[in-house]
């Protein structure tokens, strides 16, 4: 086996093939490292410019009233983009929500200088390399693994001597993966010096640890491709029609199953809709209710008389309907995502987005950390009103009508007591458990491409 592997390996150093398909990958990298420096530089001004409006709202809140507000909060970049950028050109990055308790429900959306109209467009990253290029360039170097060997007679030639099949199969493959593995790692250096250099990113645990899954994965969708090559060779003995054969392939695996996904998704899992103009419905159906029951806002003036009860009664039932409304807001979201995750289901038929997406989690970008922003922006709405609600129980002047600005405490209020919002990216677990399936799924797609390869190759004619 190891005379097979450097043979193979031989073959492929001197081989034209290999050499475009390296300088190939190396303009790749390069031109990775480069946009993902210049968009780095966009990110900080963003960044720079969203901090300071969100700084100007908190700095507006003089008095406890005036905090029952509209406040903002954003996501941090995970800083490996680069990488797997996993929709963080399109995905909302932020979310925004009202204090009071008659007001629009929380909302996400982007906050980022991007231009909407290039969201069809997908990102340079390593993952796109890999999936789209690097698979290309299997099939490349490994159409011909047995069938030329079949077509030139030398088959015989090599098994009159003691070499079983599947130790020669084995060296073919492990030169092939062995070329692709060096040739991206030292392509992903350049680009990692580049970002370096630049000072878009710092080389710590963070990335190591994001350059290792990356690899992981890469080693599986790498091998998947080289395992079905090598196995299509063998059945077709001849090199042309395996080339066809395996064009083909690649094309409905990595192209028509993806495009499909977004017709498929859409027509199973309906949408919940223009839900959010029906959201106001119950609050003005209780209000006229309240309304002929005697009970609404009279002003400060009248409703002092007797402690604001008639106020506090409406406060209350206003506080029970956005309860609800927040669950049916939460529903409805949840009905849009899960649309969107059954069009990954169907992606994930795909090994190169199995590869994507495992690699996506893995790294905390795409739907994980969008998912994971919601759930810290409905806890920091729960943080702001728990603070208000405990700053206005101590002003024994307040109505204490809570989260109605009129009938709060107008006490003065230090903005820089009010808790700020400080993003949390998503643990280690959420990650793994989003992206364990995906990962399966390609680890079982090399698994059959192993089996399918060493079938076709045993029972092959090896006499041309």
């Amino acid at each position: 086996m190891g005379i097979i592997f450097l043979h193979q390996l031989h073959d492929h150093l001197k081989s034209l093939r290999f050499q475009v398909s390296l300088l190939l990958l190396l303009l790749l990298f390069s031109l990775n490292g480069l946009i993902f420096t210049w968009s780095k530089q966009q990110q900080i001004t963003d960044d720079a410019t969203i901090v300071s409006a969100n700084n100007r709202i908190y700095e507006r809140a003089e008095t406890i009233s005036q905090a029952v507000q509209e406040y903002r909060i954003f996501s941090n970049r995970a800083g490996i983009e680069f990488i797997a950028e996993g929709g963080t050109s399109w995905l909302h990055d932020g979310m925004w929500f009202h204090l009071g308790i008659e007001e629009e429900p929380p909302n996400s959306g982007r906050f980022r200088s991007d231009n909407n109209w290039m969201i069809r467009f997908e990102e340079a990253d390593w993952a796109l390399i890999v999936r789209i290029v690097l698979s290309f360039v299997c099939i490349a170097l490994a159409y011909n693994t047995v069938s030329s060997e079949i077509e030139q007679s030398t088959l015989s030639l090599v098994f009159s001597n003691p070499l079983s099949r599947g130790r020669y199969l084995m060296g073919k493959f492990l030169a092939h993966l062995t070329v692709l593995l060096v040739s991206i790692i030292l392509c992903s250096l350049v680009s990692l010096l580049i970002l370096s250099l630049n000072r878009a990113i710092e080389l710590d645990f963070v990335i190591f640890r994001s350059y290792c899954l990356f690899l992981l994965g890469t080693l599986f969708y790498l091998s998947f491709f080289l395992l079905l090559s090598m196995g299509i060779s063998a059945l077709s003995r001849n090199s042309a029609s395996s080339l066809v054969i395996l064009i083909m392939l690649w094309a409905l695996l990595i192209v028509i199953i993806p495009q499909t996904s977004y017709m498929i998704s859409t027509q199973l899992i309906e949408t919940p809709g223009a839900w959010w103009e029906t959201y106001f419905d119950p609050f003005n159906d209780a209000r006229e209710t309240l309304t002929k029951e005697g009970v609404s806002l009279r002003g400060k003036d009248l409703g002092g008389v007797d402690g604001y009860a008639i106020e506090k009664i409406y406060a209350r039932r206003m506080n029970e309907i956005e309860k609800q409304q927040h669950q049916f807001h939460k529903n409805n979201i949840q009905k849009t995502i899960y649309q969107y995750q059954v069009a990954k289901a169907i992606n994930v038929l795909s090994p190169g987005f199995a590869f994507q997406y495992s690699v996506e989690s893995l790294l905390n970008t795409g739907e994980v950390r969008y998912q994971h922003l919601l759930k810290q922006g409905w806890n920091y709405l729960a943080t702001l009103r728990d603070f208000l609600r405990a700053r206005d129980a101590v002003d024994p002047d307040s109505p204490h009508v809570l989260f109605l600005a009129d009938y709060m405490s107008t006490m003065e209020l230090d903005a820089n007591n009010i808790p700020r919002f400080k993003y949390q990216h998503p643990p280690l677990s959420e990650s793994i458990v989003a992206g364990i399936i995906p990962l399966i799924v390609l680890i079982l797609d090399t698994a059959i491409a192993f089996f399918f390869a060493f079938w076709c190759f045993n029972r092959a004619e090896i006499a041309g």
